[in-house]
């Protein structure tokens, strides 16, 4: 997909990769940090990334409105409203919203509805939307709760909608400690093999250690979302745009041909 958008005036600042297939993974990165300053459940984008631009430039003339989830303070969501969409803006932070809502020129804000709500709860009964947008989310689900929120992406999507989605993986100086248990349970075809009860073991330096964490690489995301009925349209590995040692994966799918 060529991204071409006369309101992309800054570049993306983006260092994309794409692993060389899916049973081996390249773990390499361009950060070295001997300490890693990370926080998953916390961390949001500064700034839009390519998968976002994507997203905007996607929605902005489309019939029916577009879906961010977890839209955070509304990086994505401002990038549709400045070219012409229309935007249902989610997020479970009310002061994210709040600061989103404030950031919004007037002659805008007649395109955007918001709703203060955590993805598992989230439901849209006869929802025809254009594009979904949810940019590092999923690691806060567990198994049943991904593939019940693929399921509903696709029946919010469908006929022709089109999906833009994020995940943090066990690429990278991250998780390193993790990497072999990671190669292990992928070798023991263990169907989500970055599914963690607790981080600590593996990330001494999250200030989430007490949580479980979902780390999916590109194909297993892309094994999902074909399970869910979406068509694959690209699939990619990056470095995020705030510092540090994170590695991230993105896709694109839709659900007609």
């Amino acid at each position: 997909m060529s991204v071409e958008d006369p309101l992309s005036i800054a570049q993306v600042q983006q260092s994309w990769q794409r692993p060389a297939g899916c049973a081996q993974w390249n773990f390499t990165s361009a950060h070295t940090a001997s300490t890693i300053d990370y926080s998953a459940a916390e961390q949001m984008s500064p700034a839009l990334d390519r998968l976002s631009l994507q997203f905007a430039i996607w929605a902005r003339d489309r019939n029916s409105a577009a879906l961010d989830i977890g839209c955070g303070d509304g990086v994505a969501t401002v990038a549709v409203l400045a070219r012409g969409g229309h935007v249902v803006a989610v997020d479970p932070d009310a002061t994210a919203i709040s600061r989103l809502i404030a950031r919004i020129p007037s002659e805008h804000l007649r395109r955007v509805k918001v709703r203060v709500g955590k993805l598992p709860d989230l439901e849209f009964k006869a929802a025809h939307f254009s594009a979904l947008h949810v940019a590092r989310v999923l690691h806060l689900l567990d198994p049943p709760a991904l593939e019940h929120a693929l399921r509903k992406f696709f029946r919010w999507l469908y006929p022709e909608g089109k999906l833009f989605i994020s995940a943090l993986t066990p690429a990278g100086p991250a998780w390193r400690a993790f990497r072999a248990e990671f190669q292990l349970r992928q070798s023991a075809r263990h169907p989500w093999p970055g599914y963690l009860d607790e981080i600590s073991r593996y990330h001494s330096q999250s200030r989430t250690a007490a949580f479980p964490i979902h780390l999916l690489d590109e194909c297993i995301l892309s094994r999902a979302l074909i399970a869910a009925g979406f068509i694959l349209e690209e699939a990619e590995t990056y470095s995020p745009t705030w510092p540090g040692a994170q590695q991230c994966c993105s896709v694109i799918a839709r659900c007609g041909p």
